[in-house]
Parts: C-alpha cells; sequence; structure tokens
C-alpha cells in the first residue's frame, strides 16, 4: 500500500509502527495470551461457539495476540489486516513457523470503506480505534464486514484512569523538542526519566532492548491517540450503524475486571469484577444508584475505579439472542435507540 494513499495521520501512525512494530519486532516464542484468554472467558460465559465462525482481526499488528488465539482455536477462520507492512511480515512469518493454516493477512487501510474484506460474525479490533484520524468512521467501516448477529469486540483507551501517562508524555514531548519523529531520541529520554509503561498494561513479558523500545514508543510517543469515557463511547457507538454496546470489561493501572453494573451479581464468575456494593455501602448510596438509568450508571463506575482502558462488545440487533436475559452482559447492554 503506498503511503501518498493514507490520509496525513494514517500515514504517521503507520510509518511509526513500521519503524517500530508492536507488540514486539521480533517473532520470539513467548506467548502473548489476552486475546486468547478474552475470548475464551466469553465463549465460556456465553455459550458462544467459535467454531466454524469468520474472525476478522482489524489492525493485528505483529500478531503476537492473535496468533495465539488461532493456536487454541484451530476450527476458526481468521482474516488479519493492517495498514503497516513490516508488522505484517513479522505476523506471517510467525504464522508460518507455528504451521497455522487458519489465518490469512492482507493490508488494509480501516479509514478506508472497501467492501472486499467480506462478511464476518465476529470483528476484533483491539486497540486500534483510538489511533485512526476519525474513530467513528474507522467503527463505521468495520461495522459493514459485520453480519446482521455479529459481534465486534474493541478496546479502547480511557480518559480518566490515563493522566499520569500522559503527564508522563507530555513531560517527554517538552524534552524532546520541535521533532516528534526522532523516535530514538525519545526513547532515550523515557529511559532516562525512567519512565515504565508496564503500569499501565504494557508489560508484554517479551525480553530483548527491541522490544521495550517498542513498547515505550507506543505508550509515550505514540503520534496520535484518542481516549475515552462512557459518554464519548455512547457517541462512538450511536453513530457507527451499531445498534447497541456492552462494556465486558475494564483495566485500571495494571489490572482487569469485568465489568458489572448491579449491586448485587447473581452469576458468580472465579474473575475480579467491579463491586459497587462495595463502593456504596450505605442505604442513601444504594438508593443514589437504583435511581440512575443504565447510562448514568455507566459514567458513575468511571468517576469510581478510573479506567485506563475499555474491553467493549459492539452488537446488532440480530446478537441479542446471544445472551441469557439475567446474564450480567445483556444487563450492561446499552441499546442505542433507548437514548435516542
Amino acid at each position: 500500500m503506498e503511503n501518498q494513499s493514507l490520509d496525513e495521520i494514517t500515514r504517521r501512525v503507520s510509518e511509526m509502527y513500521d519503524r517500530f512494530p508492536y507488540p514486539s519486532p521480533e517473532m520470539g516464542t513467548k506467548k502473548l495470551k489476552e486475546l486468547s484468554n478474552l475470548l475464551g472467558i466469553f465463549s465460556r460465559e456465553t455459550g458462544f461457539d467459535f467454531r466454524g465462525k469468520r474472525v476478522l482481526d482489524a489492525g493485528t499488528g505483529t500478531g503476537h495476540r492473535l496468533l495465539e488465539a488461532a493456536l487454541v482455536m484451530k476450527e476458526t477462520s481468521f482474516l488479519a489486516v493492517d495498514v503497516s507492512d513490516r508488522p505484517l511480515a513479522i505476523a506471517r512469518a510467525t504464522a508460518e513457523a507455528e504451521g497455522l493454516g487458519n489465518v490469512e493477512f492482507r493490508q488494509f487501510d480501516l479509514m478506508t470503506e472497501s467492501s472486499d474484506l467480506g462478511r464476518f460474525d465476529v470483528v476484533l479490533c483491539m486497540g486500534v480505534l483510538h489511533h485512526l484520524a476519525d474513530p467513528q468512521q474507522g467503527l463505521s467501516n468495520l461495522v459493514r464486514h459485520l453480519s446482521d448477529d455479529g459481534i465486534i469486540f474493541l478496546y479502547v483507551y480511557g480518559s480518566h484512569g490515563s493522566h499520569e501517562r500522559m503527564r508522563r508524555k507530555q513531560i517527554v514531548s517538552l524534552l524532546l523538542g520541535k521533532d516528534p519523529s526522532a523516535f530514538e531520541h525519545g526513547i532515550q529520554i523515557v529511559k532516562d526519566l525512567e519512565f515504565d509503561s508496564s503500569m499501565y498494561g504494557w508489560n508484554l513479558n517479551i525480553e530483548g532492548e527491541s522490544t521495550k523500545d517498542s513498547l515505550f514508543v507506543d505508550s509515550y510517543l505514540n503520534v496520535h491517540e484518542c481516549l475515552f469515557e462512557s459518554e464519548t463511547l455512547f457517541k462512538l457507538i450511536r453513530g457507527s450503524g451499531l445498534d447497541g454496546f456492552m462494556t465486558y470489561g475494564i483495566t485500571v493501572d495494571g489490572s482487569g475486571y469485568l465489568f458489572e453494573t448491579r449491586l448485587q451479581a447473581t452469576q458468580q464468575i472465579p474473575l475480579h469484577r467491579t463491586e459497587m456494593a462495595k463502593k456504596l455501602p450505605t442505604p442513601l448510596l444504594t438508593e443514589g444508584y437504583e435511581n440512575l438509568n443504565l447510562l448514568e450508571r455507566y459514567r458513575l463506575l468511571d468517576l469510581l475505579y478510573q479506567p485506563n482502558g475499555y474491553t467493549l462488545i459492539g452488537l446488532r440487533s440480530g446478537a441479542r439472542n446471544l445472551f441469557k436475559p439475567e446474564s450480567r452482559l445483556l444487563q450492561n447492554a446499552i441499546w442505542v435507540d433507548d437514548y435516542s
């Protein structure tokens, strides 16, 4: 893909990841299981069967996360796309080394409206929308590839929990001066300041200086990123063509929580989750919470937990049948028409 055909922000982001592929410039043997774990937890919680499904991974990067999922889900067909050459080359080489035959790779710009990707049961767009020139347009383009009962997994940065990282990013920017593309200089500034990336979820447990450099670029030197909170997430979904969404989980610093809006959870899941009964322990606080609508509850959880990231599931109306009425997920679901 010729960079001249890209918008300016997409061109700069693409060139950044060509120089510092993410998550790692090394093929390596250490696996990143976050995506595989997420899909496994979702499948166990809902009964959703990924076998025989078509899955699009939009913005796969070096593929380290997707390929681990593909190794586990061998009866699922994956198409992995990215705008940048070098990360895709790493992903292809890793897949070939692993002998994976259920993943196809293609170069693709999410900001285009091309319809040649086909239709998918599941779309993954993890850690990508917040780097697009227009996240809503990018999401709208992806929704066009979603089946009528399809779901889309999104991971985006949260504004409430990103204050410290953004403060550090501004310090690095000021010391770096007028050439934000001088990444090597910026990396050394980050190291001299002894800024760590692991507290924000960038701890990938991969050895090597080149991998650490890629993490520093992604967390402190990224050329473009948007931050979200509940109200802007709702606006993002409302203009995308999706019928609704739910927050599946949040990250707070380096810890993950399943997202629960009910005061008392009836479904037992052996994982950490948000617990509003503990945050609001008195009858007065409980009464106030129970008087809120669901969007207002989302806002309150934002303010109390201050997430630095959200894992969302975007929904077509036909996907409603995937979830049991009493499940935490359907209880978390915000339907656009209910708040129009």
